[in-house]
């Protein structure tokens, strides 16, 4: 597994055109697509994670290629119902640095090659790009709602339908699931340990 590709900001139909004239994966090459802020990653961001790897890498006769989208700062700001929570997120380029960091170690049993890709919409590449087979999704209703969503715009577009791949919620000690808003909130850590709020 290795990095390939820069982090630069262009929309969907650009960077496609990019990697068509000078990196274009094998058609042999699986390609698998998702997004977030993953900031701070935990341990639900991995399981998704490693479903990409294992999507590109196992389900095709080549290598493979994960597509990871990083949230702006801008779009964090457009989505999020508290647009003040941003500044919890840090600086883009703190956060890209510790995504690649774990990516280059999640990633080292997996053949797949990964790339990340700053999103500055919704929908980023896998709502444009041809060579993309399979996009991971949470199981949140809203991330299966723009999954759906999505393939609908595909088709409009005469693209195929990507596969939507959706690994099941990673639950902390007391059952709920692990969100990056609980660890901030100081209620558990990346790994879903139950923080003592006494401490």
């Amino acid at each position: 597994m290795e990095a390939v590709g820069a982090d630069e900001s262009y929309d969907g139909q650009q960077l496609y055109m990019m990697l068509v004239g000078h990196s274009r994966m094998a058609d042999a090459d699986r390609t698998a697509i998702l997004g977030g802020t993953f900031t701070p990653i935990h341990n639900g961001h991995r399981a998704l994670l490693h479903k990409a790897f294992q999507t590109a890498s196992h389900d095709g006769s080549g290598d493979g290629h994960v597509i990871v989208g990083l949230t702006s700062p801008e779009l964090a700001t457009e989505t999020r119902s508290d647009p003040t929570h941003v500044k919890q997120l840090g600086a883009y380029d703190d956060r890209r640095s510790a995504l690649a960091s774990e990516l280059d170690q999640l990633g080292e049993p997996y053949t797949a090659t990964y790339e990340i890709v700053r999103l500055d919409d919704t929908q980023g590449p896998a709502a444009t790009r041809a060579d993309v087979d399979a996009l991971v999704a949470s199981p949140e209703a809203k991330a299966q709602r723009r999954a759906y969503e999505l393939n609908q715009q595909r088709r409009e577009s005469g693209l195929h339908p990507l596969e939507i791949h959706t690994p099941p919620f990673v639950v902390a000690e007391d059952g709920t699931r692990i969100s990056s808003t609980r660890i901030r909130n100081g209620e558990i850590d990346v790994h879903g340990r139950l923080l003592d709020a006494s401490e």
